[in-house]
């Protein structure tokens, strides 16, 4: 029997599993449409790289930068509760119950916005000069205005996988990419001006944004809920959302560190170059774990549905399935990538990128814990271990944060490679060994070794 007859047969034997089937149907179809978005994104950062030269694409990086710090507290963990809180109540009430969690929510994130425009404001100036972009104080201050769009767009697309309308939230990010493309290419080719990709960001990346998503919303999601009577005995209050999102908020706190703390901290010792030079660097490094975040945005909703069913065993066996199914996927990609970054980044950004070659495979060694330990985040946040994830991802922060002021002063670019692979490696073992010490089972996945041996139900 041939190796592809053998791989095809235990394909076809895993999807007899209506759980796998679900979850691996809509990854397929999350990750094409990643594909697309990665594809369109690249096209977006060629042009900006090509047109606009390092020193933009640093100022953009320094805007995106500034208002990703304010969605944590715009956010307050809100749409990382959703997805939680709306399949549980849609599971034990209906689905207009928990179009009610959808809109109360609303009003919390809209209060929160407000608090970090106010801030945002009176930032501005003194971040703006103390990165060395004085002249981007006015589209830092323009910048909490568009935040609510962005938070609104976000939280949408949350909610509509938590309705496990998986395929409606993966159209509406290519369509905003799509968007994003045409914006930059109009803006270069009709109004070349430096500032246009800072334009993007609130033309497409915020607002088109948020129109996309509030479209489905209205599709998918308010209309099956009008005419749906709310239980009485249904417990739906503020207390009740901010119990479950004010520890998310700490874990989005803890990946927030571990993702935008380095391009935070560069600017205080390197210039706008080099800064985007490193993002462009990294953001190309993400393409690595474009398999688990596929499979994450779909499994997550699963898993929330399965635990709240009480069919914990069943949860366990799709973590573990996909876990291996993602790694080995991904071989082929971090190899490509660690030991030809210097071609890849030569060819697709210039010359003038080429000093991000040794960051880039730095960047990708860690994101092979990331995909070699599967869904830590996603199984814990949903089954009743948020708190605990949010000390794990801050132990990862904490990490992060040490090493960056030591290693950034020394090596620059590269130091925040290595801090940013060392504590992406760290919180996803100790995510690993906790799932394993709570539930029994490793998820993560090791080649040829059976960290389940003892438990059939994983073979």
């Amino acid at each position: 029997m041939s190796i592809i007859t053998t791989v095809r047969e235990k394909v076809n034997k895993a999807l007899q599993d209506p759980n796998f089937s679900f979850v691996a149907q809509r990854s397929i179809h999350t990750l094409a449409s990643m594909g697309a978005i990665y594809v369109m994104r690249f096209i977006s950062g060629v042009i900006i790289a090509r047109w606009y030269g390092p020193e933009v694409s640093g100022w953009l990086t320094n805007l995106t930068t500034f208002m990703a710090a304010f969605i944590i507290l715009g956010n307050f963990g809100i749409k990382d509760a959703m997805l939680k809180l709306i399949p549980e109540y849609k599971e034990k009430y209906n689905i207009g119950t928990a179009w009610l969690v959808y809109k109360k929510s609303l009003h919390l994130l809209a209060f929160f916005w407000v608090l970090s425009m106010i801030v945002m404001y009176f930032l501005a100036g003194w971040l703006a000069v103390k990165w060395g972009v004085p002249h981007l104080k006015t589209f830092f201050r323009w910048s909490g205005f568009f935040l609510i769009f962005l938070l609104l767009s976000e939280y949408n697309n949350f909610v509509l996988r938590s309705i496990l309308k998986i395929k409606v939230a993966n159209y509406n990010n290519v369509a905003t990419l799509a968007t994003r493309v045409t914006v930059i290419i109009l803006l270069t080719a009709l109004y070349f001006d430096r500032y246009n990709p800072l334009y993007l960001q609130f033309i497409s990346g915020c607002f088109l944004a948020w129109l996309i998503s509030q479209i489905s919303i209205n599709k998918h999601f308010r209309k099956p809920s009008l005419g749906q009577e709310i239980p009485a005995h249904a417990d739906i209050n503020y207390s009740v959302i901010l119990s479950v999102a004010f520890p998310m908020l700490f874990t989005y706190l803890g990946f927030f560190i571990n993702n935008f703390a380095d391009a935070f901290m560069l600017p205080f010792y390197t210039g706008p170059e080099m800064v985007g030079i490193y993002k462009t660097c990294a953001n190309v490094a993400s393409i690595a774990a474009m398999g688990l975040v596929a499979m994450n945005t779909t499994i997550q909703p699963k898993i929330s549905q399965l635990y709240y069913q009480g069919k914990h065993e069943e949860v366990m066996k799709l973590c573990v399935k996909f876990a291996r199914l993602i790694f080995l996927l991904n071989i082929p990609i971090f190899g490509l990538i660690i030991f030809g970054s210097k071609y890849m980044i030569l060819l697709a950004y210039g010359k003038a990128f080429v000093p991000g070659a040794l960051a880039l495979s730095l960047v990708s060694i860690g994101q092979i814990f990331n995909v070699g330990c599967g869904p830590v985040a996603q199984l814990l946040n949903v089954t009743g271990y948020h708190k605990q994830f949010r000390n794990i991802s801050l132990l990862g922060a904490f990490i992060n944060l040490i090493l960056i002021f030591i290693l950034i002063p020394k090596w620059g670019i590269n130091g925040a490679a290595v801090a940013n692979a060392i504590s992406m490696a760290v919180w996803n073992i100790v995510g690993s060994l906790y799932i394993k010490r709570k539930f029994g089972y490793y998820i993560a996945y090791l080649p040829f070794i059976n960290l389940n041996k003892n438990f059939k139900i994983i073979k």
